[in-house]
């Protein structure tokens, strides 16, 4: 057969049947692509004349915010939802990896040498650190729960000792816990203790600079008030002072006199009367000089001079070293602090320069310093303590401050809290917490936070699945405010709105693209079905 007959053959015999189906498959594919594109085509309306044309633009460009709005709803309601988020998060894959995560971030934080941590700006962080720390710390202090722990532990603290005896202290074995690794009493004596450690710590720049300052603020503080300086200190401290100086009188006694009897003091002593003469003898008349230079008195009186100094000190030494002297002269020290102590603080404080009491105060510290000096002093505190053995501490203050167990609580609470409320300490402690922080960064740069916290990777594992469980419990607790928080509906309505057109289009195709395929092939197979269909009604008939 030739290709004549053949193509005869297909026209007449095969292309009657073939081409309904064909041609209804070619139908339903091409008008449902072109239905498809005309969901999203033309981008924009178009106009003829004037005049808009129909079906432009498409009709998901023409009702994209509508689109929006329907998007972000079901995004919302039905995707991500609370329950949702949780029943991913309950997911054994999920804490796995959640765990996974977190162990290798602390790892890597733990590895790294503190100087790689330092971000830009520290010292900026550090500054603003130091300010919040401030104003923390002001809030904490000013509680009233930090005011009742500060009593609660000043009052067991001062209960514990108040019944501590000296004999306790110096032999070591008393209640009140020591540091670890500091020697006790018993091991080091009261004496090395107060010469070696407690004595130069009072006498460094910085803590004499700092008592130095105290001393003269309370000064200038007593001196605003009105009460007597008997309320500042206690009775029978003044009577301890006064009988403390009172032991002191005959030792001056004697060094007055030994200086008094000096040969160049004596000498000083014997001009002064000579000029003192002299003035006696011109406020005298003229009838009384004449009898007095007639006589040659003054003449006498000058060469007898040094003799009149011996015989002098010589009576003053034995009136002043009579018994009845001294107990009269060893009661006016104690006399006058009483009397003292009547008067006024502005009164009585009036003659004492804050500032020149300050500078004595630095300056008897700074002969501390003196190791030699240390060492009489403390050996000398340690002898007072061992015969005070069976003193408790607090009938030691008792009897030196007059103040109780109660009054000692009271007064340690109100100082204390007292120095914590006012404004310069918060601030001091943010200063040296971040001095420390500062100092500590510096001396430790090379150094990672695995080694200095000797952290193992047991421990590092064991940090890593609590702080993961904690995580896990957070995020658990705050889906719900998290979700409503960030508003996902508003977000994907203002995600979808600026968006253009065509990346709307393209982002609608990257979801449906492959099922909008098939609805092409699904309308080839119902056009061939009809042309089918056409063929079998051509056959009944």
């Amino acid at each position: 057969m030739d290709f004549r007959s053949l193509a005869e053959f297909a026209y007449s015999r095969v292309l009657p049947w073939a081409a309904p189906p064909l041609l209804g498959a070619a139908i339903g594919y091409i008008t449902n692509d072109i239905a498809i594109r005309m969901l999203f085509r033309p981008l924009t309306e178009k106009r003829l004349f004037g005049v808009r044309l129909p079906f432009t633009p498409g009709i998901i460009p023409k009702q994209r915010y509508e689109l929006a709005e329907s998007i972000a709803r079901m995004v919302s309601r039905e995707l991500i939802t609370a329950e949702a988020v949780r029943g991913q998060m309950a997911s054994p894959g999920f804490g796995e990896k959640l765990e996974r995560n977190l162990q290798a971030l602390l790892g890597d934080l733990l590895d790294k040498p503190l100087a790689a941590l330092a971000v830009p700006g520290s010292e900026t962080l550090l500054a603003s650190l130091e300010r919040f720390l401030a104003d923390a710390l002001a809030g904490f202090l000013s509680s009233r729960s930090f005011i009742h722990g500060v009593r609660t532990l000043v009052a067991g603290g001062v209960r514990r000792l108040s019944g501590l005896t000296l004999g306790e202290l110096l032999r070591g074995d008393s209640p009140v816990r020591r540091p670890v690794g500091r020697a006790s009493p018993r091991q080091a004596g009261l004496g090395p203790v107060l010469a070696d450690r407690l004595l130069p710590l009072l006498s460094s720049p910085e803590n004499r600079r700092r008592i130095a300052r105290g001393v003269k603020r309370w000064l200038e503080e007593q001196k605003q008030k009105d009460e007597s300086l008997g309320g500042l200190l206690p009775p029978e401290l003044l009577q301890a002072l006064g009988g403390l100086a009172g032991l002191l009188v005959p030792a001056l006694l004697q060094d007055l006199f030994r200086w008094l009897e000096e040969a160049g003091t004596r000498s000083e002593l014997a001009l002064r009367g000579t000029s003192l003469l002299r003035e006696i003898l011109d406020k005298l008349n003229v009838l009384q000089k004449f009898l007095v230079t007639a006589g040659q008195f003054d003449r006498r009186l000058e060469q007898k001079m040094p003799e009149i100094i011996d015989d002098t000190l010589r009576s003053l030494r034995e009136y002043a070293l009579r018994d009845e002297t001294l107990e009269r002269l060893k009661a006016l020290p104690a006399e006058a602090l009483e009397r003292w102590s009547r008067r006024s603080a502005g009164e009585g404080l009036s003659g004492i320069s804050p500032a020149g009491a300050a500078e004595l105060v630095e300056r008897a510290l700074a002969g501390l310093d003196n190791e030699e000096f240390r060492q009489r002093l403390a050996r000398g505190v340690e002898r007072w303590a061992e015969r005070q053995q069976a003193r408790t501490l607090g009938e030691v203050a008792q009897r030196a401050l007059g103040l109780g167990e109660q009054e000692l609580t009271e007064l340690a609470s109100v100082r204390a809290l007292e120095y914590l409320s006012r404004p310069e300490a918060s601030q001091a402690l943010a200063a040296e917490v971040v001095a420390f922080s500062r100092r500590f960064l510096e001396e430790h740069r090379g150094e990672s936070l695995r080694g200095l916290l000797r952290i193992d990777e047991a421990t590092q594992h064991r940090a890593g699945a609590y702080l993961s469980r904690q995580l896990l419990r957070i995020l658990d607790e705050r889906i719900p405010a998290l979700i409503e928080g960030f508003d996902i509906r508003e977000l994907v309505v203002a995600k979808v709105n600026n968006l253009d057109v065509a990346q709307v289009e393209q982002l609608l195709l990257m979801v449906i693209a492959r099922q909008l395929k098939w609805i092409n092939v699904f309308g080839a197979i119902l056009g061939a079905i009809i042309g089918l269909t056409q063929l079998l009604l051509r056959l009944v008939r």
